[in-house]
């Protein structure tokens, strides 16, 4: 990794960094609260619910109540912890998914999938803006489902209206696209998106930054990390990612520099042992929570949420079910 950052040294000034920001450039005002995760409730992975938790393993709650072949995932907490917007699989198909919203007691369940169309197939991966006043999302788009032409990223109002197109603007919905745009993740400034674009061509994946306007798109990842699912820490200067995508027994945290060469590897799992699934910062900037499965004799075990420090020590198991697959969690602020 010749030019990128490494050593002891580089970890302990890259954690002073990361924690030395003032709060009126983080995502999330006020300190840490909790941390919102789905959690599959059958053992064929077909009827998923969306539960909260402290960060200290106490307190799990269920928020949704998902019916049969049913899955709600993605959670993503808005700025001032009034809302969680997700997404719903209906049938367990993801790519009929659509966008709900609801309070973190269960309460006023809202449907934003209005909008959805015409040529409209999906809606997921929903992400509040640091305003709260707009989500970015992802789209898929195609002449009937399961037949996608074109998956790009959107932006709508926190209502579900006034919906407009951020990526491959220009691009048919009546042919296949060579890239595919997933998982947006806002900057604190509110005005850029990271995201995961999929190369259909070579079958990689790598994290990209743009302005919401669609203008200024730039490549943060190599394509052979094939990484994905990124989140900003709260000052915007770094991204954090997931690797090895595709792989289904490895895969590891880096955080990456938004501007400059320099790049962190935050867990350490060798490959065949266990894969880190998608992760995103604490509200103070202090911690990371992020899905690990666990591998045995080549096959998945149950996943777990884990907190952890951002040079990966300091690990907690905070849903600590061997029974259940608990992944695609979120950390919110403190009420």
């Amino acid at each position: 990794m010749k030019g990128f950052a490494t050593g002891t040294a580089v970890v302990v000034a890259l954690i002073a960094a990361l924690t030395s920001a003032s709060a009126a450039y983080a995502t999330f005002s006020g300190e840490n609260g909790r941390i919102a995760f789905r959690r599959y409730l059958n053992e064929d992975h077909t009827r998923g619910a969306i539960f909260t938790v402290k960060p200290d393993g106490s307190g799990i709650l269920q928020v949704t109540h998902p019916g049969p072949n049913q899955v709600a995932t993605e959670p993503d907490w808005s700025p001032n912890g009034r809302w969680i917007v997700y997404t719903v699989y209906p049938e367990n198909d993801e790519d009929r998914s659509r966008i709900f919203k609801i309070r973190p007691n269960g309460s006023d369940r809202r449907s934003l999938a209005s909008a959805c169309t015409g040529r409209c197939l999906m809606d997921g991966f929903p992400a509040w803006s640091p305003s709260g006043r707009r989500i970015a999302f992802q789209r898929g788009l195609g002449p009937s489902v399961h037949h996608n032409k074109l998956a790009a990223l959107y932006v709508m109002w926190a209502d579900g209206t006034h919906v407009r197109r951020v990526t491959q603007k220009g691009v048919s919905t009546f042919e296949d696209a060579r890239y595919e745009d997933h998982a947006p993740a806002w900057a604190p400034g509110g005005k850029t998106l990271a995201f995961e674009r999929f190369d259909r061509k070579t079958d990689r994946q790598a994290v990209f930054t743009v302005h919401v306007d669609g203008t200024s798109l730039r490549q943060i990842t190599p394509w052979a990390l094939d990484a994905s699912q990124p989140d900003y820490s709260p000052h915007g200067r770094w991204i954090l990612v997931r690797t090895h995508e595709a792989s289904d027994t490895a895969g590891n945290i880096w955080l990456f520099r938004v501007k400059g060469l320099q790049r962190h590897r935050v867990t350490h799992a060798a490959a065949g042992t266990a894969k880190w699934l998608s992760s995103s910062f604490s509200p103070d900037g202090t911690r990371i929570q992020a899905g690990r499965v666990a591998i045995v004799g080549g096959e998945q075990q149950n996943a777990d949420v884990f907190t952890l420090n951002l040079d990966g020590s300091g690990r907690l198991n905070v849903t600590n079910t061997p029974n259940r697959w608990e992944s695609a969690s979120d950390w919110g602020p403190k009420r």
